[in-house]
């Protein structure tokens, strides 16, 4: 047995595949992150009563390592008003992340964000559609929203109107 292990650790090939194994990601919060602290941010909109500004929908912003969501009213789902939430919303209170996760909605997917996103060095990476586990903190956060709201509001139905 020890000569098996020993030719395991002379190769190479062995070493460099164990070296990529042994990067681990970060401890937070007793469990391991594949992030750093404000490198990463889901985003996702939900869709709730409208308010007497006329505002429907709301950006949720969740940092992927802390679970810190950052919410954002806006009247309508567009690529505007996606940027303008995450810029004050995001850069201007936690800076620039380098990476921001959403699905692939067309105010998410659209040339307007792509250039935005490439003008400051952020990677856009999009979850697989229809795949709540790939989006799980800012979909978990966003039940978590609506059934807060519920509770405090009255009630929500299926709809997202109010009861």
């Amino acid at each position: 047995m020890d000569s098996i292990s020993q030719v395991i650790h002379d190769c190479e090939t062995c070493a460099a595949i164990k070296q990529a194994k042994r990067v681990k990601p970060l401890w937070y919060g007793g469990r391991w992150s594949k992030y750093k602290y404000r490198e990463a941010w889901q985003i996702d909109y939900i869709t709730l009563p409208q308010t007497r500004q006329g505002k429907r929908y709301v950006l949720t912003m969740v940092e992927a390592t802390t679970g810190w969501l950052e919410t954002f009213p806006v009247p309508h789902a567009t690529a505007r008003n996606t940027i303008l939430g995450l810029e004050k919303q995001i850069l201007w209170r936690h800076g620039t992340p380098e990476r921001i996760e959403s699905d692939n909605r067309t105010h998410f997917k659209n040339s307007l964000i792509n250039t935005w996103a490439r003008e400051h060095g952020i990677e856009w990476v999009y979850h697989i559609p229809y795949h709540a586990p790939a989006a799980g903190k800012v979909e978990q956060c966003n039940g978590l929203l609506k059934t807060t709201l519920k509770a405090l509001g009255g009630g929500l139905s299926r709809t997202g109107r109010l009861i």
